[in-house]
């Protein structure tokens, strides 16, 4: 079987959305070289002052004035423009990576909950198992008693009965464990070119809750922590926008050759971009960035608010369960597995009926799967709670 944390690790491992966010980080990775760098520079070829009329129309060598060119282009966009588009990339590369740590958050999460989920659904399969192998050795003795006179012959097939029905819920018990199992392996994959059963003679992971430090570190959620480069990529859009009041400005430079028994020209020519309605055009720009900021930073106060509300009531859940699981284990169960008992000896002497010993069996199995299911969700939210924070690394 596969313990709880080869699970996690085949998880993380062989996850499809891993590799894609993966992939997304890289790419991002990839862009941050380029986004400060100058535009490519523009090769220029023409042909200037080429006679159209005139008795030296269409040579390239004749007038003094024509002269075929060739030059070199190059535009500049101011340094703070640039420096703000290097800014945008690496806060696009920190987004990415945010989202890969909140899949990885998410894919852990999952797969924990679907282990969990597997185990307890086999450990009350493995419950009613033994609960029918003990009803049938009881049905197995029921003929000797009828004979010795202690029981009435009708409840031997009370017994029959009540085992056909306890094999009807061990086969819904089944069912649910094998789509716990169809969850797992939808997480975990395959092992060994076999699907995943979960080892049931592991034990459970410890899980230990520091209600301060969930609570102190809330915005170190991912979903939260997303938000930050988020923020930094509109702050780089507002900052790009301002920028351009100020303008760029390019440079060429060309060659003019021409013809015999004339001299070459040299060109040099400068451009400046001049900002002129920065009301009409860059003003809205900035607005617009702004008003994301703003946006932004209301979803982050409202994400926080969020998480540490859901964080509160996973600590309420855990606290009521707890309680009801101290109960359970503590005073019910031992008190139903005393009656069980006594009925049972009063049976096997004469002394009771068998239907009493049957009904104080059901009662005991079903308090014994409300306790694992109390445990299942104990260890659920245990979970969730283990998952609403990533560890811290070292």
């Amino acid at each position: 079987g596969i313990a709880f944390n080869d699970a996690l690790s085949a998880a993380l491992q062989r996850s499809p959305q891993l590799q894609a966010r993966s992939a997304s980080v890289q790419g991002a990775q990839a862009l941050q070289t380029s986004a400060a760098q100058l535009p490519d520079p523009k090769l220029t070829l023409g042909i200037d002052s080429l006679p159209v009329t005139g008795p030296n129309r269409g040579s390239l060598t004749r007038d003094d004035f024509t002269q075929r060119q060739i030059g070199w282009m190059q535009d500049v966009p101011n340094r703070a423009k640039r420096a703000a588009r290097a800014d945008a990339a690496l806060a696009r590369t920190a987004r990415e990576q945010a989202l890969l740590e909140m899949e990885k958050l998410t894919v852990r999460r999952e797969a924990g909950l679907a282990w969990l989920a597997s185990f307890f659904a086999e450990k009350r399969l493995a419950l009613f198992d033994e609960l029918i192998t003990r009803q049938k050795l009881l049905q197995s003795t029921a003929p000797a008693q009828v004979a010795a006179g202690k029981i009435n012959p009708a409840e031997v097939a009370t017994v029959g009965m009540d085992t056909l029905v306890l094999e009807d819920r061990r086969d819904e018990l089944r069912r649910e464990a094998d789509q716990a199992g169809i969850t797992l392996r939808r997480w975990v994959g395959d092992t060994d070119g076999k699907k995943p059963v979960v080892d049931l003679a592991t034990p459970l992971p410890v899980m230990a809750v520091d209600r301060a430090y969930l609570l102190a570190n809330i915005e170190r959620n991912p979903e939260i922590a997303t938000l930050v480069p988020m923020q930094a990529m509109a702050s780089a859009s507002v900052r790009e926008a301002e920028a351009a009041k100020r303008g760029d400005w390019s440079w060429a430079v060309s060659y003019g050759k021409r013809g015999q028994g004339y001299g070459d020209l040299a060109s040099v020519l400068l451009t400046f971009e001049l900002p002129l309605s920065p009301a009409q055009r860059q003003q809205p720009q900035i607005r617009a960035g702004q008003k994301e900021v703003e946006r932004i930073t209301a979803e982050h106060d409202e994400l926080v608010r969020k998480q540490t509300q859901e964080l509160e009531n996973l600590l309420s859940e855990l606290s009521e369960i707890d309680s009801k699981i101290n109960r359970i284990s503590g005073q019910a169960q031992p008190f139903a597995a005393q009656r069980t008992a006594l009925l049972l000896a009063a049976y096997e002497s004469g002394r009771d009926k068998l239907g009493s010993v049957l009904e104080s069996r059901k009662q005991q199995t079903e308090l014994s799967l409300r306790a694992l299911e109390l445990q299942a969700r104990q260890r659920a939210v245990l979970w969730r709670l283990n998952s609403i924070v990533p560890e811290p690394t070292p």
